[in-house]
């Protein structure tokens, strides 16, 4: 009901209450995406949520869900849990992790995997490197003590993805980075643009089609339905500049693209869950006024077609420029989340002075 579905999103308050580097969540926005009847995964998935209370206190939460976009694109067999949030204690783990458990064997599972809340693209893993910085916008965050929790109950490590961050550093040179981002281009006979704002109704749909497509080989990957990509894009478009936004071309083709926006991390953090006009205000300031000193590339992707033809250098070096030239104090960008096979995009992002920072990490379990 409403009010467990209220306790179950303010519950990380009581974990998270002291540590500097949580940012907490949207509780307006998060209620409609875990509601039934708003929420895009429910086109194709089921779920249920779970208490663990000890003397009336809630101790524990975590979510049991079945897609079926997934079984569609990868087996009948697999259930998820994602949502997880604990005390440190494993008698609390272990209940949540057998409810969860309980629940996809209903529904004719023969393992559990996760974390995810819901899909491969929202919120994904279990962070187990990288806790001295804060979480960019749409990473977990979690206590170190998780990842024993999850292992004593049997969940054995399936695949990690990374986040890297380019900083400024000295003998980053602008020109010499344009020069070989250009020449790059001039071989492709490829250009390269933002895409304008009056632009992104006409290549919104272009590029969500190209996602689906270049990661279609990909580990775990699940299409994003029409209106999972519209939740994120009518999201992001009022907050979005331009520039951080492009696309490489060959004639009128999108053939590779970048979707970049300013880390809304760093204003929804001081919101404490709270989102009404106020804030809504404060957002459309930071992200589109205020000087930018963090971003994050969304998704990034090189057409099938185009690949193996250094187009993932162009696309990242024009990041690099980009920041470079038009925003002195931005501090880092953050690209995430890359899957470890993925080794042409990480290798080019390590070449290109990124930084490792973060691994998250995704687990099975027989049920």
């Amino acid at each position: 009901g409403p009010a467990d579905l209220d306790v179950f999103s303010r519950f990380p308050w009581d974990i998270y209450g002291d540590d500097p580097l949580w940012v907490p969540p949207l509780i307006p926005m998060q209620r409609d995406f875990l509601d039934r009847r708003k929420g895009p995964f429910f086109e194709f998935g089921q779920a249920e949520y779970f208490l663990a209370r000890r003397d009336g206190r809630v101790v524990g939460r975590i979510s049991a869900h079945t897609s079926g976009l997934y079984e569609q694109h990868h087996d009948s067999e697999t259930g998820f849990f994602g949502f997880f949030e604990s005390v440190n204690e494993q008698a609390v783990a272990d209940a949540l992790l057998e409810a969860a458990a309980a629940w996809v064997r209903e529904r004719g599972k023969i393992r559990i995997h996760g974390p995810l809340s819901f899909g491969i693209y929202d919120e994904v893993g279990l962070l187990v490197d990288g806790f001295d910085s804060p979480p960019s916008m749409m990473q977990t965050h979690n206590p170190p003590y998780y990842e024993t929790l999850l292992t004593n109950w049997g969940l054995t490590k399936t695949y990690d993805w990374f986040a890297y961050r380019i900083s400024r550093k000295p003998g980053m040179d602008a020109a010499k980075l344009a020069k070989l981002r250009d020449s790059i281009l001039s071989r492709q006979k490829c250009s390269i643009q933002p895409i304008p704002r009056k632009e992104f109704a006409k290549r919104g749909p272009q590029i969500k089609e190209l996602f689906n497509d270049i990661w279609s080989k990909n580990w775990g990957h699940v299409p994003l339905t029409d209106k999972q990509y519209e939740d994120l894009f009518v999201t992001l478009q009022p907050l979005v500049r331009p520039d951080l936004e492009s696309m490489i071309l060959d004639g009128d083709d999108i053939v590779a693209f970048a979707v970049v926006s300013p880390d809304m991390n760093r204003s929804v953090k001081k919101f404490n869950g709270k989102f009404g006009l106020w804030q809504k205000l404060q957002l459309l300031w930071d992200c589109r006024v205020k000087p930018l000193t963090h971003c994050r590339a969304i998704i990034m992707g090189v057409a099938r077609t185009h690949q193996w033809k250094r187009l993932h250098h162009a696309i990242i070096i024009n990041i690099i420029v980009n920041f470079l030239v038009n925003h002195p104090k931005m501090e880092y960008c953050d690209c995430s989340l890359i899957p470890e096979s993925l080794e042409q995009w990480n290798k080019t992002l390590t070449d290109f002075g990124g930084e490792r920072y973060k691994v998250f990490r995704l687990y099975d379990r027989a049920v």
